[in-house]
């Protein structure tokens, strides 16, 4: 008796598939030579396939705004359990995890991508709060701008632009305000960088400079895509 095959996961087969479905979203049923490829960013997926349930509305590709059809490769949960390292001459270095969210906004006026950071001590036993962020992501329509506005949990609420290119993202530190009692130094540069690596996993450096030390990476993790997927 021949055995079944075991049953695959959906996924997708081109780092482009996120862009494609945002910008034409009825490729998914018409372009026959694109479906093979993109078969979670389209939801359609064969026989043999383990089965998944419909995604909230928020993470649906094909309802991207187009001005944040550029930004259509973050949307969806992305996480790292133990890949996290960071570095500073004022820390010791240590490891961590992270999650990023990106999610479209369903009551803004203004098309943004919300997004949340949630980073933890992997030297804890309980799932200790090392860092989080709260903001927003918009694109210039028509252009490769992007900016985004972030409250973090350290007292520092900033304003980063930069540009989309070929899947990746470049922001660069322009406002930031700090609360007196903070205990970080103030920060004088601060760039981020967002790389997609392949359909699922995405690449995150940061680099900053404060007023006693100069421009130095300080974290960098890779996440894998939680979900959709």
């Amino acid at each position: 008796m021949t055995p079944r095959p075991r049953p695959q996961r959906c996924r997708d087969k081109d780092m482009n598939c996120a862009l494609w479905v945002a910008h034409q979203p009825n490729r998914c049923e018409e372009d026959l030579e694109m479906l093979p490829f993109c078969r979670l960013s389209c939801r359609i997926c064969g026989n043999n396939t383990l089965e998944f349930p419909d995604i909230e509305e928020k993470y649906d590709l094909r309802k991207t705004p187009p001005s944040l059809h550029k930004l259509a490769f973050l949307i969806g949960r992305w996480r790292s359990d133990f890949g996290g390292k960071a570095d500073f001459p004022t820390i010791p270095k240590f490891t961590y995890g992270e999650e990023l969210d990106f999610s479209l906004s369903t009551v803004m006026k203004m098309p943004v991508l919300n997004y949340s950071a949630f980073a933890w001590d992997n030297s804890e036993h309980n799932l200790t709060e090392l860092h989080s962020e709260n903001g927003f992501i918009a694109g210039s329509p028509n252009t490769s701008l992007i900016s985004m506005n972030t409250v973090m949990s350290n007292g520092f609420v900033t304003i980063e632009e930069g540009e989309e290119k070929d899947k990746s993202i470049r922001f660069e530190l322009q406002r930031i305000g700090r609360i007196k009692f903070s205990r970080d130094l103030p920060v004088r540069r601060m760039v981020r960088e967002w790389i997609l690596l392949n359909e699922s996993h995405l690449e995150s450096r940061l680099h900053m400079s404060t007023l006693t030390h100069r421009m130095l990476l300080h974290t960098h993790i890779i996440y894998e895509k939680v979900y959709p997927r």
